[in-house]
């Protein structure tokens, strides 16, 4: 299952998407139109994109967090820390992707680099690779599929003010470094905090802790192709962005606006925005077929970070999962990033959320349940 990452308007969201041209060389955001943002509604699915689970019974006390077709129970026991990535642990402040053919998991961590999980999520190890991954915070990142080769990566490391592209090897990291774009002339405001592959020439960039512009490069040569968009107009730190394939749009999260934004890339605008519940400071979106995930620092009035669940074809919010207040992580305060992992055939389909969270730092698994009444 690879981090894919948000598709089309329905009826289910009572909704006004006013568009907005932001020009590529409109750097001030001067002409740009604003746009309406719609909440989300919420609702509760019976059914979902793979077989109901087998009913379980679970054990007394046992912790559940979503409604419907949509709930999950810790699975603590999966996800271990290596012992020489411990002493990290705290300050992770990363993203997790996912290799579904090989059934493999990475996850990004400061000043250690990727730390990979096998053998259903069982096993772990650093991976020693490139020395530029141990060096900076790999903050956000995305994984291409290639038939017959390994994954590509692209990650975003917003401590280095850096975007490496590479392959799950990681043995070498092409390096992009400041924008030669015109709002940083200064050689000044950049800190990228996410990337999305669109095809395996294609990349996009969002300088979530910088000037707040994304913009588009290519992979050979590896290389900003001078287009830029958004600033703070769009948002005041676009945290996250996501290619979504079913239309070819950009899904950029809006953190501090609980907003997510569609940017219509044949067009130039963002034509769609739909709104979390407010205090909902969204990182970034993990898409799944219709399904995509949200995680947040917080979620309404402070409280600690929810992961919704959004049925992109209904626009609508079919589950919240609240790992800390329901499930027992502890640390699991701000939910930094979250990952689909889907493993197993037919009966034997399991669907897991990953997750990372941030200030304290962790890592975790949740597994989707049924349980038996």
């Amino acid at each position: 299952m690879q981090r894919s990452r948000v598709s089309q308007l329905a009826a289910a969201l009572v909704a006004v998407f006013t568009p907005a041209l932001l020009s590529a060389h409109d750097v001030g955001g001067a002409h740009a139109e604003t746009t309406t943002a719609t909440p989300l509604p919420f609702g509760v699915e019976k059914s979902g994109p793979v077989r109901t689970p087998a009913a379980t019974k679970l054990a007394p006390g046992t912790g559940i967090s979503g409604t419907g077709f949509w709930r999950f129970v810790a699975a603590k026991e999966l996800t271990p820390v290596p012992p020489e990535a411990l002493p990290k642990l705290k300050g992770a402040h990363g993203t997790i992707i996912v290799d579904g053919e090989r059934d493999i998991a990475y996850w990004g961590l400061e000043n250690v680099g990727w730390v990979a999980f096998s053998e259903h999520l069982t096993k772990s190890w650093v991976v020693k690779g490139d020395p530029a991954f141990a060096k900076g915070n790999l903050h956000g990142a995305d994984i291409l599929p290639r038939a017959g080769k390994l994954p590509l990566v692209v990650a975003a490391d917003n401590a280095e003010g850096e975007v490496y592209l590479t392959d799950t090897s990681f043995q070498h990291a092409e390096t992009l470094r400041m924008p030669n774009l015109p709002p940083y002339a200064d050689n000044k405001g950049y800190a990228p905090t996410d990337a999305a592959f669109v095809s395996k020439d294609e990349v996009w960039v969002t300088d979530g802790y910088g000037k707040a512009y994304f913009m588009s490069a290519t992979t050979h040569p590896f290389e900003f192709t001078g287009k830029f968009y958004g600033g703070k107009k769009l948002s005041n730190t676009p945290h996250g962005i996501t290619f979504d394939p079913k239309d070819g749009s950009l899904v950029i999260s809006a953190r501090p606006e609980a907003q997510v934004k569609r940017w219509d890339r044949k067009h130039e605008h963002i034509h769609e925005i739909g709104g979390l519940p407010p205090g909902s400071t969204v990182c970034d979106v993990d898409i799944w077929g219709d399904y995509a995930l949200a995680p947040c620092l917080d979620g309404e009035k402070g409280t600690p970070g929810p992961i919704y669940i959004i049925n992109m074809k209904k626009r609508a919010i079919v589950a919240t999962i609240r790992p800390k207040m329901d499930l027992g992580y502890s640390d699991a305060q701000h939910i930094h990033d979250a990952a689909w992992y889907v493993t197993g055939k037919g009966r034997n389909k399991e669907v897991y959320i990953l997750f990372t969270n941030w200030n304290p730092g962790g890592v975790g698994a949740l597994k989707l349940v049924n349980p038996a009444e």
